[in-house]
């Protein structure tokens, strides 16, 4: 009997888990169509394992920057900053993230997947939206659906400076001015952004 809704209970049970953990946080349900010729392999990645990915809002206060040279005469900027990068396709700023990998967790995943794509170093402090995918074939006569869940993190900047990978994205940057162009979960967590320390001012757009 063919399985309908491969990764169901997975997915089902991981929203239970991070819920319980962290309390409160939204769950978000984005069905997808997939082109019915390219549904196999969807179907084949989610039997073979793959359940998700991870993404964060990497935060660095002024007092965590690299030190500038003695030569650089720029003034003092103490708003705190968060890291977005530039993928490969699509003209909008994202964060980085992305599918985890054998056993590890999600937090894991999150930490090298932002370590991997722009060499930033950081840890997790937070929770804010798990968004559950439903991966549809556009083919009406095709009932299969596959599930995945990415659980976007709050974090901390520990270390490294941005240094991007070739083949992993075209871009990384910190900002505490947000671009005007940005992937939907970003415009969800800039609502609340605050570049002040003092929380004395709102964050705002270039």
């Amino acid at each position: 009997m063919t399985e309908v809704d491969v990764n169901r209970e997975r997915v089902e049970s991981l929203i239970e888990e991070y819920q319980d953990h962290y309390r409160e946080v939204p769950v978000e349900r984005d069905p997808i169509a997939v082109p019915a010729e390219a549904f196999d392999d969807y179907v084949a990645s989610a039997r073979a394992g793959y359940d998700g990915g991870a993404y964060a809002w990497v935060v660095r206060d002024a007092g965590d920057a690299a030190p500038l040279s003695d030569t650089a005469a720029v003034e003092f900027d103490d708003r705190r900053r968060v890291l977005m990068h530039y993928p490969r396709s699509g003209d909008e700023w994202g964060l980085p993230g992305g599918g985890r990998e054998d056993e590890e967790s999600f937090e894991e995943a999150a930490i090298r997947e932002v370590r991997e794509e722009t060499g930033i170093d950081c840890e997790i402090t937070g929770l804010w939206l798990l968004r559950r995918h439903v991966w549809e074939s556009a083919d009406p006569d095709d009932d299969r659906r596959t599930h995945s869940l990415h659980v976007f993190f709050d974090a901390r900047y520990t270390g490294g400076h941005i240094e991007i990978q070739p083949g992993e994205v075209n871009g990384a940057a910190w900002f505490a001015t947000l671009p005007e162009r940005m992937m939907d979960a970003n415009e969800r967590r800039a609502e609340p952004w605050d570049p002040d320390p003092d929380g004395a001012a709102a964050g705002d757009r270039s």
